[in-house]
């Protein structure tokens, strides 16, 4: 797009190779200039999680442990507020909505469990290994009914929607092509050892943890593939691992491929011209998902007039948004321990807030670990419905009031530190005027807004009396904290 600064280009990277960043962020990016940025966000080998997964299992209460999916998932929401490397997490929520999984139909918290492991292992790798890794997870082979994979019972559909959903797209391959890949696959299985790696929860989580291994895991058993060789794409392939490196490295693989990350990182429908430079990008770097990225962030389309500001925040975005904007993960820095075993529950007041941030993805609209089918979601236009829209409005962050009581007296309630960083955000620029207030504001939750959203926002200021209560925490936080709710109801903070 003409005439875009370098600032508003790492602005555009952070909100499409993360989730947003909060005004201290862009500071440590500006510097980096664009290229520089680009390297930054690609390079999420300093990644490093908050705490273990099974902090999260584990319970307080000297209950026994309960390895639920819905607790991995709220684990997961801790990391991407808090992650200093958000491209991996946007990478693997990408994967997520490719190899698409619900936890009602996996019915194992387990296999819930190492299929976020396998999303988050390197999710900017070679395709060939991420299509591996996915194919052969437990999670997906429970998702698609996949139990063994025997002589007798070799499974067309699973060998249909490793082609329909993962690499090839609809319509690009025939009856014959799935009945060979059906026969390759065969020997294929997943075994759940968990129940018998202890008495109780607690003792089966650490056993697994101490074995370093899985609670279920993937298996073959050459005894029961069918032998020999099999058409598969006018090519012969002998074995699953033939079948998953031809797919892997089929140019139509390439464009299919390349087409999801260009509508899931930066417009709809994207033209012909531009899924041609992508999908020869792709073969040439061996399907290095990285390297391809990178490509995709250096073309001009990325930053033009159909990319800037025009794609639909998913729900994840949406409330990530506010959340890294505010700094949150700051925040949760304070209840969380220098040092945890992954046997240690997780300090409740990091519970209640992680478990809160995932709250407000699902109740706007996005249920992570339940897409509605196995295609994944809907995006784009599929996140914008009337309720979807009220839901939004009522995200206002995490940490964001508590409650001190006094003996005798109401509870009075006060700005956390998210709240206030908003607050001394707008004060530092020593705003004289409503008008001000809103302009600095709009910094804060980085959202440009036209003349009549602004004059709502600079009305309601100016009734709170903003200016007037600007060095009261409480009074300013406040104002700022509906405010919010009302930069909601605006179409341009639906957009990044």
């Amino acid at each position: 797009m003409a005439g875009l600064t370098d600032r508003q280009k790492i602005g555009h990277l952070l909100r499409r190779f993360g989730f947003g960043a909060s005004l201290a962020e862009m500071e440590i990016y500006v510097p980096l200039g664009v290229r520089g940025t680009i390297d930054k966000l690609l390079d999420i080998s300093t990644s490093t999680d908050v705490l273990h997964p099974l902090n999260y299992a584990f319970k307080d209460d000297k209950t026994e442990a309960e390895p639920g999916g819905y607790r991995f998932r709220i684990w997961w929401a801790l990391q991407m507020v808090m992650s200093e490397t958000p491209l991996r997490e946007k990478m693997a929520l990408f994967w997520h909505d490719h190899f698409a999984v619900n936890e009602e139909d996996v019915a194992h918290g387990l296999a819930m469990y190492d299929y976020l492991e396998r999303l988050r292992e390197n999710p900017l790798g070679k395709f060939k290994d991420i299509l591996g890794r996915f194919a052969k997870s437990p999670a997906v082979l429970r998702q698609l009914n996949v139990e063994l994979l025997s002589k007798v019972t070799p499974n067309e559909n699973f060998a249909r929607e490793l082609m329909e959903l993962y690499t090839l797209g609809e319509g690009n391959y025939s009856e014959k092509d799935i009945k060979g890949i059906s026969r390759a696959l065969t020997g294929w299985a997943h075994i759940d050892v968990y129940w018998r790696m202890g008495k109780t929860n607690d003792e089966r989580l650490r056993n697994m943890m101490v074995a370093g291994t899985s609670g279920v895991f993937y298996i073959y058993a050459p005894d029961i593939n069918i032998k020999g060789k099999k058409q598969v794409l006018g090519k012969q392939v002998e074995t699953g691992d033939d079948v998953l490196d031809l797919l892997a490295h089929h140019p139509q693989t390439a464009r299919y491929i390349c087409t999801k990350l260009w509508e899931f990182f930066v417009y709809a429908k994207p033209e012909k011209s531009v899924i041609d430079r992508l999908a020869k990008r792709f073969i040439d770097l061996d399907g290095e998902i990285k390297l391809v990225l990178k490509e995709m962030a250096q073309m001009d389309e990325f930053y033009g007039e159909k990319s800037y500001r025009k794609l639909i925040k998913s729900p994840t975005d949406y409330v990530l948004g506010i959340a890294r904007a505010m700094r949150c993960g700051e925040r949760f820095k304070k209840d969380l321990p220098k040092d945890m075993n992954f046997d240690q529950p997780v300090p409740k007041p990091v519970w209640d807030q992680s478990a809160g941030v995932f709250y407000q993805i699902s109740q706007s609209g996005q249920d992570i670990f339940y897409p509605p089918t196995v295609a994944g979601w809907d995006w784009h236009e599929g996140w914008i419905s009337t309720n979807i829209l009220l839901r939004r409005k009522e995200v206002v962050g995490v940490y964001t009031w508590y409650p001190v009581k006094e003996e005798g007296k109401d509870t009075i309630w006060h700005p956390d530190e998210p709240v206030k960083y908003v607050v001394n955000e707008i004060r530092k620029r020593q705003p004289t005027s409503a008008e001000d207030i809103v302009n600095y504001f709009c910094t804060v939750y980085d959202c440009p807004l036209s003349p009549t959203q602004q004059q709502v926002l600079t009305q309601h200021f100016t009734k709170m009396g903003a200016l007037q209560n600007l060095n009261k925490d409480r009074e300013f936080g406040w104002a700022c904290t509906t405010a919010l709710k009302l930069l909601g109801s605006a179409p341009e903070f639906q957009l990044c």
